[in-house]
């Protein structure tokens, strides 16, 4: 059972990872060379060094000065993260844990300076944790195991009831080097890449983990996942759903919050009829929200759940479907219109999950199959 919550800070807490990619560029611009993200995405989640040591190499460049980077890299971060705030989404599973009696620390391959900086602009103490390493403490930095393996040492605590919280492909492989199981958020990396990286849960952020009151509720919202599946169609696709994903209750919870948030959005100036939706993909569990938006011309109205579908494929490309909220205040439920019940069937299997909710009642639940029992698909995607 759990007992202690292992915590990398960029990607994870804090919304950083983008910044340093772009003081990383700023750097390298300085010297004359052009760097793009890409330069760097072998090193991110690794600590300062690697990360200038990898961008230099993958530059070309063989006699750079890391310690003129990191002087840059302290001043221009310093510079930008003042009066920001960085928090991602679900920082508050800290304060959670403690409340649960968990002890948590915090591991992060940055130095000292960054760290004490991203707890602040996070919106957290340093005392929230009850302990806190830094790139300073160990010789080895990520992607071995050695940050976590001190972690749990000063938490007094064994591999196989800790969980480590990270977000990059080095971050995963130290914690399964420390012999902890891993949770990987897909801030910075995809479903996939945190699967092959050996992540034994994936989900979008840390918004994704609801409440918990004890170790046993958090250890069955992680962990209770389904098994392997092969690529499988989805409407007029074949998407391989992600193997590691949160249990269908605690996705649902998630996915009518987001829909009803959504539907606090929605512009309906002629109707008044809001509608929010939330589209749950199948292939990275990721939660896209849309609401209905009305237009002058009525004909250019577009539907909660089309815009849902529009913003997930803008986000990954091809998707499936595995779930599909709607959200309005209509008694009962109001289903997708019949152009959105065509448009879910190019990314929906007969058993998607189409969840009804309104604020008053409970929700009602369909397998698509049963508002659309015969889609039309074009026969060469059949």
């Amino acid at each position: 059972m759990i007992k202690a919550l292992l915590f990398d800070m960029d990607g994870v807490l804090a919304d950083s990872e983008d910044l340093s990619i772009q003081i990383g560029i700023e750097y390298f611009e300085s010297l004359g060379r052009k760097a793009t993200r890409e330069t760097f995405s072998n090193a991110l989640g690794c600590g300062e060094r690697l990360f200038f040591d990898k961008g230099a190499e993958n530059l070309g460049i063989s006699d750079y000065s890391y310690e003129e980077a990191s002087a840059f890299f302290q001043k221009r971060y310093t510079e930008l993260i003042k009066g920001r705030n960085i928090a991602l989404p679900g920082t508050e599973i800290v304060r959670n844990a403690k409340r649960a009696g968990l002890l948590t620390a915090l591991a992060s391959s940055a130095p000292a300076w960054k760290v004490s900086a991203n707890i602040k602009g996070i919106g957290l103490e340093e005392t929230d944790f009850d302990f806190i390493a830094t790139g300073a403490d160990i010789k080895r930095n990520k992607p071995e195991k050695d940050i976590y393996e001190l972690s749990m040492i000063k938490l007094g605590v064994s591999s196989d009831v800790s969980v480590v919280f990270e977000d990059s492909a080095g971050g995963i492989e130290s914690g399964k080097k420390a012999g902890c199981r891993v949770v990987s958020m897909m801030t910075t990396i995809d479903g996939a890449s945190a699967e092959a990286a050996g992540a034994d849960c994936v989900v979008s952020d840390l918004s994704a983990i609801h409440s918990f009151s004890s170790s046993e509720e958090l250890e069955a919202m992680l962990f209770d996942y389904s098994q392997p599946s092969d690529a499988v169609r989805y409407g007029a696709n074949l998407i391989k759903p992600l193997k590691r994903k949160m249990p269908f209750f605690f996705t649902e919870k998630r996915a009518v919050e987001i829909a009803r948030k959504a539907w606090e959005n929605g512009y309906a100036p002629y109707s008044g009829f809001k509608v929010g939706a939330a589209v749950v993909s199948a292939a990275t569990g990721r939660i896209y929200p849309g609401c209905n938006v009305e237009n002058s011309s009525y004909g250019g109205t577009i539907c909660a759940e089309r815009n849902a579908i529009t913003t997930a494929v803008a986000s990954e490309g091809v998707i499936g479907i595995d779930m599909l909220v709607v959200y309005s205040d209509d008694d009962p439920p109001a289903p997708p219109c019949a152009i959105c019940l065509q448009v879910i069937a190019e990314f929906a299997r007969p058993e998607t999950r189409i969840i009804l909710v309104t604020p008053k009642t409970e929700p009602v639940k369909y397998q698509f199959s049963e508002l659309l029992p015969m889609p039309f698909i074009f026969p060469t995607m059949r």
